[in-house]
This record gives C-alpha cells, sequence and structure tokens, in this order.
C-alpha cells in the first residue's frame, strides 16, 4: 500500500467506531459461516470496510475504539439510556470479541475503559491529538453520533451511507450543508428532537424541523432559553415575541417552555465526551510498516476469507505464493460458480466467493466448481445445469458483447422536449403548494405536503423517524384530495425516466453506438432474467413516453428486430407438464 500522498506533508490518523462498524456489517450482510458453523458476517463486512478505508483514506495510523458490555457513565444517570435496543444476538457478540483478534493481526491498537462508549474513546482521542498541525484526523464509523467531532478539514468523519461499501466523507461544510448549522450543534439538535435509537427522550413533540429552526436562529439550548426567558429566569412577553416571529407558537412554543429539563438532560446523554481515562500517543513506527503477513493471513484462512486474502495481498503487496496459493479468479470462473450455486439455491444470485467456498469447503475455484456438480447429481437437478443454464452462458456472453444499436437522436429529442415539460410540471406544483422546493427531495416534499398544506390522511405511514412517507403508494392515497399529488407523481416518473434512460443511455454507448447492458441469468429467485447498467427490461410499453423511449433501439442496416411475448407462458408450461385437458 502506498503511504498517503497529503499535498501538506501532514500524516493521516484514522479512529475505527469497531462496534458501529460492527453492527453495521451485521445487519447488512447474510449470515456468513466458516467451514466451522461459526457466524462470520459481521467479520468479513469489518475486514471488507477496513479494505476501503485504506484504499480511500491511505492511513498512516490507525486505532480502534470499542464499547465494553457494562452499564456506562449514561447509565448511571439514566438507567432507561438506549433501554428500546434489542439485547444484542449471540451471533454479533461472539464477532464482535472476535474482531479484536482481527485488529490484533492488522496491528491495530484498541481503546476501552469501563463507564465510557467507543464514542467517548474516539473523543478522547481527538481531544488530545487535535492540536498536532502535522495531524489529520479521520473518524471511520457506522453511524452518525461522532458527527459533532468534526472541526474544519481537520476532523472529519468517513462513515457509510448504505451496505458496507457506499461511504461518505463529512468535514464542516457537509455537515451545514446537511443540517444547517455546524458539528458543535448537533447535541442541541438531540436534545431537542430527542433520538429513539438511544432512547434519548428530548422534548416531547419537538421534531426536526423545529429543532432546525431553533438551533439556525438561537443557538445552543441554553442560548435558545436564555431568548425565551431573557434577563429574569423565567418566559416572558419579549421573549414569545421573537419566537412567534420565528414561527414558534401556540402548542410547540408551550413544549419548549415546559421541556427546558429534559432538553438539557437529553443534550448530556447526546454530547461525547472527552475525559476518558487513557492518554494516547502515535506509534514511532507508521501502522503499515507493522502489519504481519503470516498473522494476517493465517487468520483469513481461519474464517474462510479467502477471496479476502486476495484483495488484502493485494492491499498490502503480500506475496501470494507465501500462502501457497493462487487468489487470481476470472470474471467467468466467477460467474459459473454463481451460476452453478444459484441452481442449488435460487436465494443466493449473487454470493460471493468466500461464501461458495465455504459452503462447499472447498479452498479454490475449480474445487468448488466441482463440488457444485456433484450436489447437483445428488439432488437430481444436474439436467437443469447441463441443459439450460449452462450453454445459455455463453450465448448472452456474446450477446452483451454484441450490444444493441441505439439511435442517439431519438434520445436527443425526447431530452429537449421533456426538460421542458419537466420544468413546467414544477412551476404548476410551485403554484399550487404555494412555495418553491426540491420536489426530488423527500424531506422537503413531506414538510411542504404534510405541514404546510396539510394534507396527510388519517392511514398515512410514517417513516422511521416520525415524518409522513412520500412513497408513491402513500401518496396515490392522497390523489384525490389535491390535484398537486398528481402532478408529482407524474414529476417523478418523467424525472425517472429522463435520469434512468434518456439522459443516460448516450453516454453508455460504445464508438459504434451500441449499448452493452449486462444480462443476468441468475437475475431473480424465479429464474426469470434480468438486466442491469441499464435495466432494459424495466422501460414502460403501456405510456407514451415509454414508447418513444423504445424506438430508440434500432437494428444494423439490413437487419429487423424481432419481439417475442411469450404470453401466459407459466400455464401454458404447467398445462402441458400436467395433461390436464381442461387447462
Amino acid at each position: 500500500m502506498k503511504k498517503s500522498q497529503n499535498k501538506n506533508n501532514k500524516k493521516t490518523l484514522v479512529l475505527l467506531d469497531a462496534h458501529a462498524i460492527l453492527h453495521r456489517a451485521y445487519h447488512a450482510l447474510p449470515d456468513f459461516r466458516s467451514g466451522k458453523g461459526e457466524p462470520t458476517g459481521a467479520l468479513y463486512g469489518f475486514c471488507t470496510f477496513l479494505l476501503k478505508m485504506i484504499k480511500d483514506l491511505k492511513p498512516d495510523y490507525v486505532a480502534a475504539c470499542y464499547d465494553l458490555p457494562e452499564p456506562t457513565k449514561r447509565h448511571e444517570v439514566y438507567a432507561e439510556y438506549k433501554g428500546t435496543r434489542k439485547k444484542t444476538d449471540d451471533d454479533l457478540i461472539v464477532q464482535l470479541e472476535r474482531s479484536k483478534e482481527i485488529c490484533t493481526a492488522f496491528n491495530i491498537p484498541m481503546y476501552s475503559s469501563p463507564g465510557f462508549e467507543a464514542d467517548d474513546m474516539l473523543g478522547t482521542i481527538v481531544d488530545q491529538t487535535k492540536s498536532d498541525k502535522n495531524l489529520d484526523i479521520v473518524i471511520a464509523s457506522g453511524d452518525m453520533d461522532t458527527m459533532q467531532l468534526i472541526t474544519d478539514n481537520k476532523v472529519r468523519v468517513y462513515t457509510l451511507k448504505k451496505g458496507i461499501k457506499d461511504t461518505i466523507i463529512y468535514n464542516e461544510d457537509a455537515v451545514l450543508e446537511r443540517f444547517h448549522f455546524g458539528p458543535t450543534l448537533l447535541p442541541d439538535y438531540k436534545g431537542l428532537r430527542g433520538d429513539p435509537s438511544d432512547n434519548i427522550i428530548g422534548i416531547s413533540g419537538i421534531g426536526e424541523k423545529t429543532a432546525e429552526i431553533l438551533i439556525t436562529k438561537f443557538g445552543t439550548i441554553e442560548d435558545i432559553y436564555k431568548a425565551l426567558e431573557k434577563k429574569g429566569g423565567k418566559v416572558n412577553e419579549s421573549g414569545v415575541k421573537e419566537f412567534e416571529a420565528a414561527g414558534i407558537k401556540g402548542k410547540t412554543l408551550e413544549k419548549i417552555q415546559n421541556g427546558k429539563e429534559e432538553a438539557l438532560f437529553s443534550k448530556m446523554l447526546a454530547t461525547i465526551r472527552r475525559d476518558g481515562p487513557i492518554h494516547f500517543t502515535l506509534p514511532e513506527r507508521e501502522w503499515i510498516e507493522s502489519v504481519d503477513q503470516d498473522k494476517v493471513m493465517k487468520f483469513l484462512a481461519d474464517l474462510d476469507f479467502r477471496s479476502l486474502r486476495a484483495k488484502v495481498a493485494e492491499t498490502f503487496d503480500f506475496t501470494p505464493e507465501a500462502e501457497g496459493e493462487s487468489y487470481d479468479v476470472s470474471v467467468e470462473e466467477l460467474n459459473k460458480v454463481q451460476i452453478m450455486y444459484w441452481v442449488i439455491d435460487s436465494n443466493k444470485p449473487d454470493a460471493s466467493l468466500d461464501e461458495i467456498l465455504s459452503y462447499t469447503k472447498t479452498a479454490s475455484v475449480k474445487e468448488a466448481e466441482a463440488k457444485l456438480a456433484q450436489l447437483m447429481r445428488d439432488q437430481g437437478i444436474a439436467d437443469i445445469w447441463k441443459d439450460i443454464e449452462e450453454p445459455l452462458i455463453p450465448i448472452l456472453t456474446e450477446t452483451q458483447t454484441y450490444g444493441v444499436k441505439v439511435d442517439k437522436d431519438v434520445l436527443k429529442g425526447l431530452s429537449e422536449k421533456n426538460h421542458k415539460k419537466l420544468l413546467e410540471l414544477e412551476k404548476q406544483i410551485w403554484k399550487l403548494a404555494g412555495v418553491e422546493f426540491n420536489i426530488a427531495s423527500p424531506k422537503q416534499l413531506g414538510t411542504v405536503l404534510f405541514e404546510t398544506m396539510g394534507l396527510a390522511g388519517k392511514n398515512q405511514k410514517k417513516t422511521s423517524t416520525g415524518g409522513f412517507s412520500t412513497k408513491e403508494s402513500e401518496l396515490e392515497k392522497l390523489r384525490e384530495a389535491n390535484p398537486i399529488i398528481g402532478l408529482i407523481l407524474e414529476y417523478r416518473e418523467l424525472a425517472k425516466l429522463l435520469g434512468t434512460y434518456i439522459d443516460t443511455i448516450p453516454t453508455m454507448l460504445d464508438d459504434n453506438g451500441r449499448l452493452h447492458a449486462k444480462l443476468k441469468q441468475n437475475g431473480a429467485v424465479t429464474g426469470r432474467m434480468s438486466s442491469e447498467n441499464p435495466n432494459l427490461q424495466n422501460i414502460p410499453n403501456k405510456t407514451e413516453l415509454g414508447r418513444e423511449i423504445r424506438k430508440a433501439f434500432i437494428a444494423d442496416k439490413g437487419n429487423v428486430l424481432l419481439s417475442f411475448d411469450y404470453s401466459q407462458i407459466e400455464l401454458r408450461i404447467a398445462a402441458f407438464l400436467s395433461g390436464d385437458k381442461k387447462l
């Protein structure tokens, strides 16, 4: 691995929020098991995240912070802290402990302390190192709680958007863009609106929008109550008028007046401590110089993480031969065993190489292929593979390589015409709403529809954060309530077709104007084929615009396109196989 190349010659310290990363990986990945039956999904995710972090951040130093199972100092003052959380699964507990062996193998020092959470350890290390002008600090986490530690570009947070590979880096500007206030005010935000995941109560009835208004207008919770109470220590008329001018009035203002104690207490619970009983110093040697190849590879082999060993070897410039096996697996070889595994278990269309090797208890792709073939013979389904799926592989490969001809001029015309229509719809929606807003933002759309316009119905579903859902199925319930709903649904469909097909396909064509979408024979549990990048099977054919998009796919000169539709094919097959004359 190349060392970090910082234009200011600064070093980079990455702090791992180990518990949060493992918890996220445990719920994001399937229930992987080693050949010995040991749960490994969270560990696989942890290793994958670690390798991506190394590639993205190229750290000079790495340290990991852990929670401990016993109650924290927050539990001492509030026994119900995190009381809404389910008991940690036994499989996750095992992997949390096992992950410390990963850190040891990678020579990553670990920090924890009784009474303190991993976040407090992170806060303490940040506090002890942030004055070092030659050091940048990145907190790698699976959640957003650590964002309050961000300072300019000096202290940033590298976190997961979804799954274990989709990451994003937050600096102070990014926090401002997302929340409209700085990182130091995030504990105040939680203090006002609460945090159900940690069972932090906040002020009952105060949501995200009101909390944002209060903080952007007045600042910290202490400043909010100073403005409300002025100098007398009690709510007075002058303070009330100032809040009403900011749009905070009625029952909402009453809740704030009565919620001071709860807000300050909740803020205290949400604030990361920086007084952990540890003393952090940077190691004398940079982290990459201290990783032990034999120890790392042995541990990954013990977990049956065979393909990860290849990625580790590449990342750290290890020598694969030292492990006595080859790590090279072609796309074709992997695709073949994935399809074979899918024939055996249709719920696993995109199994990883590690999962396949673990399932077959083999050490290479060739061995796995032989074992899967034997398993199909044992289950009496070898003919499905030999007669249907295997012969289809080269056909789809050739089809994908050949591609389909696209008339760019057709799409260009559709783009110009429908972007104008999109702007017209936008203006109509804004006019009916009485305010301009980002229609593509679920949060802003929800605020306009359900707060500004008061359109929520009795059975409207809410999101996990308490706001009303703006999913299509929920908006359909309100279609008759206001003409704005029909326009929004039309806007969404048009924006989707523009973004997915009309504007995107021209950028995906090769030099000959052909599109090479990925065709997947194992794309669904039912055996139905699928396609992606883009999904050519999902272009609507019942709308005028969908049919216009389809006209962009053309045949080369001297050729024709044929369309086959196996009408009611499943029923016909059932009739043929059963011999039922009436059917």
